[in-house]
């Protein structure tokens, strides 16, 4: 019997987990404290693991690109100070003296979703979600790809829609056109009142305005996907985050993806997520199970 230990760290929370005999049990959350620096962000996040005994590997998802050779942090922004370049795995392993497998958020969602989710069983998908920015991670013959570039995986949030708007790096990617910060930007200039993902959802269907500023953005998310469809040329995209739950947005990205999409690429699928914001979670227990199969 298999038994490991689960964290996934966020911005703005740390979550915690066993999985066990196919079972994700959800522990403790605790804030992340992120600006106390991430050598203190590590540290309490090895201390709410060690709460939890009889651990044979640990699966770590987290914010930041992570090099997938040795776990260790390739890049992360401010949101995170200190945290380029450190060493998560080896910080775990010699603390615990177990495997452990550390995933970038993105590519532990799609990993969660490959294993027992809206992709299950599919060798070759796409699994982008829509938040406050825009992570993707992506699967080639039935594993993750991270390519071969100096950058450590894929970066869909930084993708070029816009490049008349190019004033800095971020001013014309699709993160500023398509992730749910840009569609309540757009929402508050039609109607200050929105304050949240949920007033706008609770007011679009109501107010014409709001309808064409959804209309606005989910092609953006169309288009959007339409590039990533003739550059990977796969059969399936696995839409996630919060606002795709909400049967009008996934319906109107539907529309639009479909409205721009090439003529040849037409019998591509869009499926929802299914694991919501335990993603990570079973993306990380994959990724440790896949450690522990190679003997790591």
């Amino acid at each position: 019997m298999v038994r490991i230990g689960l964290l996934d760290i966020g911005g703005t929370s740390i979550k915690s987990g066993i999985f066990e005999n196919n079972i994700l049990t959800a522990g403790e959350t605790i804030p992340t404290c992120a600006k106390d620096g991430a050598q203190q962000v590590l540290l309490r996040a090895i201390a709410l693991l060690h709460l939890t005994e009889n651990l044979d590997a640990i699966g770590i998802s987290t914010c930041g690109q992570v090099n997938p050779a040795d776990g260790s942090i390739a890049y992360a922004n401010e949101n995170m100070p200190g945290y380029t370049g450190m060493p998560v795995r080896k910080m775990f392993e010699d603390s615990f003296h177990i495997p452990c497998a550390v995933i970038n958020d993105a590519y532990a969602a799609a990993a969660g979703e490959h294993a027992c989710g809206a992709a299950q069983g599919a060798a070759d998908f796409l699994c982008i979600t829509y938040g406050t920015g825009i992570g993707a991670g992506i699967w080639l013959n039935g594993a993750p790809y991270y390519g071969a570039g100096p950058n450590a995986g894929i970066m869909a949030g930084g993708m070029i829609v816009h490049a008349e708007k190019k004033s800095d790096p971020w001013a014309g990617s699709y993160e500023k056109a398509a992730s749910t910060t840009a569609l309540l930007q757009r929402a508050k200039a039609a109607d200050p009142s929105i304050t949240d993902g949920r007033s706008f959802m609770e007011k679009v269907q109501k107010e014409p305005e709001l309808m064409d500023v959804l209309t606005a953005w989910t092609d953006e998310i169309g288009i959007g996907l339409c590039s990533f469809a003739a550059v990977y040329n796969i059969p399936l995209f696995v839409l996630g985050g919060g606002i795709m739950e909400q049967p009008l947005v996934f319906q109107k990205t539907e529309e639009a993806f479909q409205k721009h999409l090439i003529p040849g690429f037409h019998g591509i699928a869009l499926k929802k997520a299914r694991l919501g914001n335990q993603a990570g979670l079973y993306g990380a227990a994959a990724a440790a199970e896949t450690l522990l199969k190679k003997g790591l």
